[in-house]
């Protein structure tokens, strides 16, 4: 395929991608409700700890909210990324019996994939904005707590969050695999992964706080480094580098690829692309 013809795939799958996220419903309906959905998981946390510290008459530590709300913010992206890649697959190979026929076209599924995930990555931007927005103006204004979110460095700010998209981006690919290989996972491999990412990736507290034999976790995981720099770059005494961050992100963006080249042989050497049924 030649370039232009790739880009067509590109354009069109990420329309398709749209349509399939929105269910088909409204432009401006769907992108509320993408920047409604995501506030959930950026306020929770934070307002467990207020709530928490204000319940046991505890002073708030200012750095460690903007720890919490940096870190829920900045994660959104990984969410967009393990939900679609967590479900394209069942989507497409079992409810709607298209991928053995995307994988059939001159464009195949790499063009298809790509597409979709930057139809996943231009919400997540969207989203992303509002939550950080949201969150700074409801605990400053609304709760009365001046969290320091002022970007202190705006090259380590830029770097960080194409760390964040590049680690979510192999994230992306990592997901949908697995679910080539079997479709006992469909449903529940994003949540295990998001939920392991909640404990181990900074998110919401040094991994290293829970055990020092989890402290390498904190350089070899996509989400720890790129979250780190991004808080780094807000000025949070944190030792984030941005370009280890961009390092790491992009050795997992290279393992994403590979593993899902050798996962789209493997699934159609065995004809797994168009199996359904309980495997």
């Amino acid at each position: 395929m030649d370039l232009r013809g790739a880009l067509k795939a590109v354009r069109a799958s990420a329309w398709v991608g749209w349509q399939v996220d929105s269910n088909w419903t409204e432009p401006f309906i769907f992108i509320g409700i993408q920047i409604v959905r995501p506030l959930a998981s950026t306020m929770l946390f934070p307002l467990l700890y207020v709530v928490g510290m204000r319940l046991a008459e505890a002073p708030i530590d200012l750095e460690y909210l903007a720890y919490l709300i940096i870190g829920t913010v900045f994660f959104t992206p990984f969410i967009f990324a393990a939900e679609t890649g967590g479900q394209i697959v069942s989507q497409d190979r079992e409810r709607y019996g298209v991928m053995k026929s995307i994988y059939l076209s001159k464009a195949s599924l790499t063009p298809y994939l790509f597409g979709r995930l930057l139809a996943e990555l231009g919400l997540s931007v969207i989203a992303t904005a509002a939550s950080a927005i949201f969150a700074f103006t409801a605990f400053t204004y609304g709760l009365g707590l001046p969290v320091q979110l002022m970007l202190k460095d705006a090259v380590k700010f830029v770097l960080s969050i194409l760390a964040v998209y590049l680690g979510a981006a192999a994230l992306y690919y990592l997901l949908p695999s697995i679910n080539l290989l079997t479709n006992k996972l469909h449903w529940s491999l994003t949540y295990y992964v998001l939920g392991f990412l909640y404990l181990a990736g900074d998110v919401l507290f040094p991994v290293s706080s829970l055990n020092q034999l989890l402290a390498p976790l904190e350089f070899l995981l996509p989400v720890n480094q790129a979250l780190n720099a991004a808080r780094s770059a807000f000025g949070l005494r944190l030792s984030g580098d941005p370009l280890q961050a961009l390092a790491v992100s992009a050795v997992w963006m290279a393992a994403g690829l590979f593993v899902f080249s050798r996962a789209v042989g493997y699934a159609r050497r065995k004809g797994l692309l168009d199996r359904i049924g309980w495997w």
